[in-house]
C-alpha cells in the first residue's frame, strides 16, 4: 500500500532531523495554533463590545509596509474585478450605496482605489478626485487608465496619513475592499484624518471587517484585519464622526459582504 504523502513527509524529516526535532517542531507548532486561538478569543470579545483593547491595539500584521510590499507585486491585469462577486452584485452596490450616498460635483477622495474599479465610476462624477494609496504600482497604473482625466490627484501614503489634503476641503470619502486589510491601529489613523479633512456636513462610507473568521476564509488565511462595525463606530466616534448608517444589504439575492461577514459603515462630519 502507498503511503500518504503526508506521512511520507513527517518521515523524510524524521530521517533527517531525529525525532526529537520533529516533536518540538510540533509542540511548537500547536503552541502558536493555541496563542492563535486565544488571540481571536480575546480579539471576539472585544470586537463585540466595541472597546480598542490590548488585542486589537498589539495586533502587528496587516501592516502599512506589508500591505505596500503585497500591493505592488499584485497582478492587476483584472483591475480589481477579481474581487467582483458578479456584474449585479457590482451594479447593485454602486446604485445602492455608492451613488446615494456619495455626492456628485463635489472634491471625493478614495483610499486604496487599487486597479479602479471604483475610481472610473467617481472620475467623472467629481470636480476633484483624490486617489490615494499605500503602493505606488495601482497609483501608476491609475495614472494610465485615467490618463484623459485633468480632475484626479494621486498622493502616495506612508501609513495612514492623507498627505497633502488639506483640512476641511474634501466633500465625501470612499473605499471599498481596503480596510479589511489594514490594521486595526492604522484604520483608527485614517478615521482621523477622514474627520480632519472633511468639510462640516462631508460624508465617508467604508467598508470593514465585522468579525473574525466568517464565511469562505479563516481570517488569517486571507489577510484580514480584525475589525467589528461596533469597534468601528467607537474609533468613528471618538474622533469626531457621526454614524449615520451601517450597511449589510444591497440588492435582492446574495452578495459578496454575506462571504465575510462584512459592513460598510456611514460617516459624517457633524455641521
Amino acid at each position: 500500500m502507498e503511503r500518504p504523502p503526508l506521512l511520507t513527509a513527517l518521515a523524510r524529516r524524521v530521517r533527517h532531523f531525529g525525532p526529537r526535532y520533529v516533536a518540538a517542531e510540533a509542540g511548537l507548532r500547536a503552541a502558536r495554533r493555541l496563542g492563535e486561538c486565544m488571540e481571536d478569543a480575546m480579539l471576539d470579545i472585544e470586537g463585540a463590545r466595541g472597546v480598542f483593547g490590548p488585542a486589537h491595539r498589539a495586533w502587528r500584521d496587516n501592516s502599512a509596509g506589508e500591505n505596500r510590499e503585497r500591493w505592488n507585486r499584485w497582478d492587476w491585469s483584472r483591475l480589481g474585478e477579481e474581487w467582483t462577486a458578479s456584474e449585479a452584485w457590482k451594479q447593485a452596490l454602486v446604485d445602492e450605496v455608492l451613488l446615494p450616498t456619495i455626492p456628485a460635483g463635489g472634491t471625493v477622495v478614495e483610499i486604496g482605489p487599487g486597479g479602479g474599479r471604483w475610481s472610473v465610476i467617481l472620475q467623472p462624477r467629481s470636480e476633484r478626485l483624490v486617489l490615494v494609496d499605500v503602493a505606488q504600482r495601482p497609483l501608476d497604473l491609475l495614472a494610465e487608465r485615467l490618463s484623459g482625466a485633468d480632475n484626479v490627484d494621486y498622493v502616495l501614503t506612508t501609513g495612514s496619513a492623507l498627505a497633502g489634503v488639506a483640512d476641511a476641503s474634501v466633500d465625501a470619502v470612499w473605499s471599498f475592499d481596503v480596510f479589511v486589510h489594514i490594521a486595526p491601529a492604522d484604520q483608527a489613523g485614517y478615521l482621523a484624518e477622514i474627520e480632519r479633512v472633511l468639510r462640516p456636513g462631508g460624508v465617508a462610507a467604508i467598508h470593514h471587517a465585522d468579525g473574525r473568521n466568517r464565511g469562505l476564509f479563516p481570517s488569517r488565511r486571507g489577510w484580514r484585519a480584525p475589525m467589528t462595525a461596533a469597534l468601528f463606530s467607537t474609533l468613528a466616534r471618538g474622533r469626531g464622526l457621526m454614524v449615520e448608517r451601517v450597511v449589510r444589504r444591497f440588492g435582492d439575492g446574495p452578495h459578496a459582504l454575506d462571504a465575510f461577514g462584512d459592513a460598510i459603515t456611514v460617516l459624517r462630519r457633524p455641521g
